[in-house]
């Protein structure tokens, strides 16, 4: 049963162009998933926070500890949790992609970095107002 859901998912991968046929993740796909992902979602909690930067400053630093200290899994929990409380969509994508190790683990890196973008973008754009 594992072997077919394994295989399924590998066809799903491949279809959505998130894996190539060699097996190797294509890091442009993940990235746009990972900034489609990221923008409303750390929008809302910019929104939710009342613009408090010191409060995406905290979820970037708990993902990052979590990233750096290999807990993928609770990380794409917190990111599902987060998700549902915002009332937005948790991309199919994403809950396709996380269950392939290397495409998980980029497609979290790159979260990582979009956080981090916005993070600069909503700091600049609080001081010029």
């Amino acid at each position: 049963m594992d072997t077919i859901k394994t295989s399924t998912n590998r066809n799903l991968l491949l279809d959505k162009g998130i894996i190539l046929q060699s097996g190797v993740i294509c890091q442009d796909k993940i990235n746009l998933i990972s900034g489609a992902m990221t923008a409303p979602l750390i929008e809302a909690i910019w929104t939710f926070t009342d613009y408090d930067t010191e409060a995406i400053k905290r979820i970037l630093a708990i993902f990052s500890h979590l990233y750096h200290g290999g807990h993928e899994a609770e990380m794409m929990a917190i990111l599902r949790i987060l998700y549902d409380v915002s009332g937005l969509q948790f991309s199919e994508d994403v809950e396709l992609l996380a269950a392939h190790p290397d495409a998980r683990q980029y497609f979290l890196f790159s979260f990582l970095l979009d956080i981090e973008d916005f993070i600069q973008d909503f700091m600049a754009g609080s001081a010029e107002e």
